[in-house]
């Protein structure tokens, strides 16, 4: 993160600690002081870093060990198509066995193709 704007600012200390008199030691302790806070605020800025990577990193994993996105819809897919399945052979079955016995088939109770 040490880049112009930090040069320019150790110059600004530099000449500021000349025009007030400052020995050398006060604009090294100065410096130094200005460093260890640029330290301190760098290694936050990588501490957060390496969270959102490990995030990510959880998060791809996760992505990689699951279903695909076309697996899971082809998974539902096969899902409804039993449900459909069973409701048609039960409705099938349903229609077959109230038109053999005459329940409620051809109108008044009587089934259609039953002679009675």
């Amino acid at each position: 993160m040490l880049g112009p704007p930090f040069s320019l600012l150790v110059i600004c200390i530099i000449f500021a600690g000349m025009m007030m008199g400052w020995t050398t030691e006060a604009v090294d302790r100065e410096f130094l002081g200005m460093l260890e806070r640029e330290r301190d605020a760098v290694a936050g800025g990588v501490k957060t870093l390496e969270k959102k990577v490990a995030e990510r990193e959880a998060r791809l994993e996760e992505l990689r060990s699951g279903p695909s996105a076309k697996e899971a819809v082809e998974k539902e897919r096969g899902v409804l198509e039993e449900d459909v399945k069973k409701v048609f052979f039960n409705n099938c079955r349903n229609i077959r066995k109230n038109y053999f016995s005459g329940e409620n088939f051809g109108g008044e109770g009587e089934g259609v193709g039953v002679e009675g």
